[in-house]
């Protein structure tokens, strides 16, 4: 602008040259889009009257994915006999494209109520769906990409099951060989940073990264799926490996996360502005997609309470999981839309623990199936005893409940087949000078839940169920003195106490059986055991004494040994033998194959630094295999998925068991020869290139020598057949002794 004086002022605005502020002060274009506006279908149709109610829900629904502009939700609305009345879906403007990103993200299909389920779209999505073209066009075709199976080792040759090691930084994968050294499949220097960790069906290798989780999976083992979680610590899957929980002690920064991707690849973090300072995080485990993050929880003077793993429960199904807030309620939450089962939670005053039933239940009244169920007990509060409950879901109905008195501590152990729960309740004596435990077993699979007591005159330490079976066996570790030894920080105990371990079985009344319950089998007195192995096939177990300095014992077991002696007296105690006992110096951690066949014992460098390895043995305890490995951490097998036989099928399989067992025994004969004939024949190769060298070396000979006598080379005299005996002599001090002579 030109400097103006009283004497030089222009005659009119429009003299006024105004360009320089112009381009100082000129405002950039700004291109309109509607990336930041989504449609939201399947909304309540309502009248004008509720217009303004639908509106507040709709604004406290998706103000957690950001920030809704002012009237930046419209419901287009139509008369309906005489009254305006809303369309059915509604435009919500955003303030920024990723907020309506997020939205769909994390709304599309959330549950507004039980008639109606959000489908939230972008609006952009709208238009380009207007513009196809009347007439069809075949879409390009793309190259067909083939993807690895993730359960491709199941159909092995040798049938043979595979594990993972973790010793120093190299973390390896390996098929298990038990009559020879393991053969690796891949092994990797810093494959994971802390631990590993398989899926429950075994589809995923989890590691873990202080950026987050990783999952390897299919013959090839390449990286399938990748999870931004910072500081990730704990993992854990739902029954079917559909969804995935991961937690962090650092709660999540929007901010830290877009550094850690690097400019431009902001688009690439799943967190929002609502995810800041949560630590629990829930994922599809196949698209790797955030479904939702939970805060930490509080304790009741507002402290962050102490993390329980797993954080959240799943049930069976995987339709619903859930999450206790111990003494005042348990939250079940439904997926996949990760909402509130009734948008509230069940209050439980009180409650401390519950779990859910492991199988949804067959009704053999309706032929369907029984809602899901599960347990939780409440300790005694004033005049108030301590209960057990039962509760449907998502009814949220009480199925059972039962009473309880004189309780200090109580434990819940659902059978594999969710067919019992046995509550292990630890009691005061009357003077409360002492303690006993009572097991009360609920019958949840028959008719109004029957409950049986087995009392106990000393206090049970551990509970296991047989895994199959039809007779529902369990076993106990059982001492008069329950006070567990000191233990160190890294979790080893200074010594084992004397225990005792019982077997007991549930009998059908009958002829022979007058009243039914469950009845003692066999015990077994004056034990180190600490833990309780069932083979994954039950009939077999295995008492170990684990994570102490003190004792080793390892004692396997086969509950069905001697059938005809157990026949001849009418007790199935009797049929119980220890197939063999050995020791494992150091032992801390005890796997079953999937299969039953084999089990390992290991000794880890995270619990002490002696003689860390691990030992394979067969199910009747005769060792097969010893490898000691400096700074020894994991072995853990491979769990396999149920097999799909039919039980048709299986019957057939054990009528022909004798055709298949031959065919295996010669298949198993060729391998254990395996090795011995590869040395054989690397020795027969060695011994013809010697010879064929040799061969050449011979012609070479001949062919030099006859060259030199053709050109007048004489050959030096050959001397007489006559041997020449060279003799030496060759001396060897083979012992010396020292004697003073006086």
């Amino acid at each position: 602008m030109s400097a103006f004086t009283i004497g030089n002022l222009p005659a009119s605005e429009a003299e006024i040259d105004f360009s320089d502020l112009e381009k100082q002060f000129v405002i950039p274009e700004q291109e309109e889009t509607l990336e930041n506006v989504v449609v939201v279908d399947n909304l309540p149709v309502v009248d004008e009257s509720k217009e303004d109610k639908l509106v507040l829900v709709l604004k406290k629904i998706f103000k957690k994915s950001g920030t809704v502009k002012e009237n930046g939700i419209h419901m287009p609305k139509e008369d309906v006999k005489g009254k305006s009345k809303t369309k059915g879906y509604a435009f919500v403007e955003f303030s920024t494209t990723e907020q309506a990103q997020a939205a769909i993200r994390n709304l599309n299909g959330y549950k507004l109520d039980k008639s109606h389920v959000l489908l939230v779209n972008p609006l952009m999505d709208v238009e380009k769906y207007t513009e196809v073209e009347d007439e069809y066009q075949d879409p390009p075709e793309e190259p067909f990409a083939e993807r690895e199976h993730l359960k491709s080792w199941l159909a092995d040759d040798y049938a043979r099951d595979q594990f993972v090691m973790y010793a120093d930084q190299e973390l390896g994968v390996y098929w298990n060989e038990p009559a020879q050294d393991a053969e690796k499949i891949l092994s990797r220097t810093n494959w994971t940073e802390t631990y590993v960790q398989w899926s429950p069906l075994g589809s995923y290798m989890c590691t873990f990264h202080r950026q987050g989780l990783v999952l390897w999976g299919g013959p090839s083992w390449k990286k399938l799926l990748r999870f931004v979680h910072l500081g990730v610590k704990l993992a854990d899957f739902s029954p079917s490996e559909r969804y995935l929980v991961t937690w962090s002690n650092e709660p999540i920064s929007v901010e830290s996360v877009n550094q850690l991707l690097g400019a431009g690849n902001e688009h690439q973090n799943p967190y929002t502005g609502d995810d800041e300072g949560n630590t629990v995080c829930i994922w599809d485990a196949h698209t790797g997609s955030l479904l939702r993050s939970f805060a930490p929880q509080k304790t009741d003077d507002g402290k962050a309470a102490k993390i329980s793993w797993p954080h959240f429960k799943w049930s069976p199904s995987e339709k619903y999981f859930a999450r206790m807030t111990q003494g005042s309620h348990i939250a079940i939450y439904e997926a996949p839309s990760m909402g509130l089962v009734d948008k509230k939670s069940l209050k439980v005053p009180g409650v401390q623990d519950f779990a859910w039933c492991p199988r949804v239940i067959a009704d053999a009244r309706t032929g369907g199936d029984k809602p899901e169920m599960l347990a939780y007990w409440t300790p005694e509060d004033g005049n108030l005893p301590a209960r057990v409950s039962l509760v449907s879901v998502p009814d949220k109905a009480l199925v059972r409940t039962k009473n309880l008195f004189n309780v200090f501590a109580a434990a819940l152990h659902w059978h594999p087949e969710g067919t019992m729960l046995c509550v292990r309740v630890q009691r005061y004596t009357k003077s409360k000078k002492s303690k006993f435990t009572n097991l009360e077993i609920f019958r949840t699979s028959e008719k109004d839940v029957p409950v049986d007591v087995v009392e106990l005159k000393d206090s049970a330490v551990a509970f296991d169920w047989e895994p199959t079976g039809d007779n529902n066996r369990f076993a106990i570790i059982h001492t008069d003195d329950p006070t567990p030894p000191p233990i160190n920080a890294s979790g080893m105990a200074s010594g084992a106490v004397k225990t005792s371990v019982s077997f007991y079985a549930f009998e059908r009344k009958g002829k022979l059986v007058k009243k039914e319950g469950f009845k003692l089998l066999k015990t077994l007195d004056r034990k180190n055991t600490t833990h309780l192995r069932w083979s994954p096939r039950g009939r077999h177990i295995i008492l170990a004494t684990l994570r102490t300095t003190t004792a080793w014992d390892l004692e396997f077991h086969d509950t069905e040994f001697d059938q005809a002696a157990a026949n001849k007296s009418g007790s199935q105690g009797d049929a119980i033998a220890m197939l063999s006992s050995a020791e494992h110096y150091g032992v801390t951690d005890l796997d079953w194959d999937p299969t039953g066949r084999y089990v390992v014992t290991s000794a880890s460098s995270w619990r002490h630094t002696m003689e860390n390895g691990y030992i394979l043995w067969d199910f009747k305890g005769q060792q097969l295999h010893k490898q000691v490995t400096e700074r020894f951490k994991q072995f853990i097998w491979r769990p396999r998925p149920k097999t799909l036989l039919t039980e048709e099928q299986k019957r057939e399989v054990r009528k022909n068991l004798k055709s298949y067992a031959k065919e295996f025994d010669e298949q198993d004969e060729r391998k254990l020869h395996a090795a011995d004939a590869e040395l054989i024949a690397q020795r027969r190769r060695l011994v013809s290139e010697w010879e064929t060298w040799r061969e050449q070396v011979d012609a070479l000979l001949a062919k030099e020598t006859e060259e030199a006598l053709a050109n007048g080379y004489e050959l030096p005299a050959v001397a007489d057949n006559e041997d020449l005996v060279v003799e030496e002599i060759v001396e060897e001090v083979l012992d010396e002794k020292e004697e003073i002579v006086n």
